[in-house]
């Protein structure tokens, strides 16, 4: 939130005075009389006018502006109840009036910024938030496809080993088969050819085995990638979408210099017209008299 000066209408309306360098002693009466220091009605408009022109074109940097319009608000009250106690003979009933009717224009339309701020914050928090939550889904979804791929090939190499372990084994099992054929015998009753055709098979089956699970281990990892990067991707665009709104919000509110300071003229001209009008009153007076 920017730095912005406080502006209070009291202090644009504060009286100055000179303390005197000499303590004066005053009688001691159980009754005085204090006289009520006179009021320079040109000067207390001229310094309405001054914070008026400074209410009128003061500047809110960077938004949120909720904060810096209900304080400028305030101040603006402020400067204007310290100018009733002032001049109350000013405050007639069609100053009050007008007064009344641009506080109330400015106050409207301060606050309808207001609320748009506020809706534009709720949500911003809800983008925050389905930001957030799509990031966890997109890591979560990148944790499962790597455990998953991980968990796949890790069973597919116990199994295969199982399988090569077999493999081996009958390739050992054949080859001791073979060396046996030297025996006449054996052949003759056709014992051995027998064992080799059954071990022959069992070899060949293990093997097309072996090929198909790695064809099939493949054949589930693309699927897996596929949906995976579909997945991602769908993710990633959400995503980058939330990042750019939230970046580049709509531009809901500015520091509504323009109607602050319209607001500001319109008092001080009107405040003009009621000093002029009050000042033909006491002159029409004086002259009766």
């Amino acid at each position: 939130m920017s730095s912005v000066p406080r502006t209070r209408g009291r202090r644009f309306l504060r009286p100055t005075s000179k303390k005197s360098s000499k303590r004066v002693r005053e009688p001691n009466n159980t009754s005085r009389y204090v006289a009520k220091e006179a009021v320079d009605s040109t000067q207390v408009l001229s310094n309405v006018f001054n914070a008026l022109d400074h209410l009128g074109n003061q500047r809110f940097m960077l938004p949120p502006f909720s904060d810096h319009y209900e304080r400028w608000l305030k101040d603006l009250q402020s400067l204007l109840n310290d100018f009733e106690t002032q001049l109350p003979q000013v405050v007639d009933t069609s100053l009050r009036d007008e007064i009344a009717k641009n506080s109330n224009e400015i106050e409207e339309i301060l606050s309808d910024r207001i609320k748009a701020e506020s809706t534009q914050s709720f949500e911003l928090t809800k983008l925050q938030q389905q930001l957030a939550r799509y990031d966890s889904e997109l890591s979560q979804l990148e944790h499962t496809h790597r455990t998953q791929t991980q968990n796949l090939r890790r069973q597919y190499e116990k199994n295969s080993q199982k399988i090569r372990d077999e493999i081996t084994r009958l390739d050992r099992r054949r080859t001791q088969i073979l060396r046996r054929n030297a025996n006449i015998f054996r052949r003759l009753f056709r014992k051995s050819e027998n064992s080799i055709a059954e071990t022959g098979i069992a070899l060949d089956s293990r093997r097309a085995q072996l090929k198909d699970d790695e064809q099939n281990l493949q054949n589930d990892l693309r699927k897996r990638d596929e949906e995976y990067t579909a997945n991602r991707q769908r993710l990633i665009v959400e995503i980058d979408g939330l990042r750019q709104k939230i970046r580049n919000p709509a531009n809901v509110s500015d520091d509504a210099l323009d109607v602050r300071r319209q607001t500001c003229e319109h008092i001080h001209a009107a405040i003009t017209v009621a000093s002029a009008r009050t000042q033909t009153n006491a002159e029409s007076q004086l002259s009766n008299s």
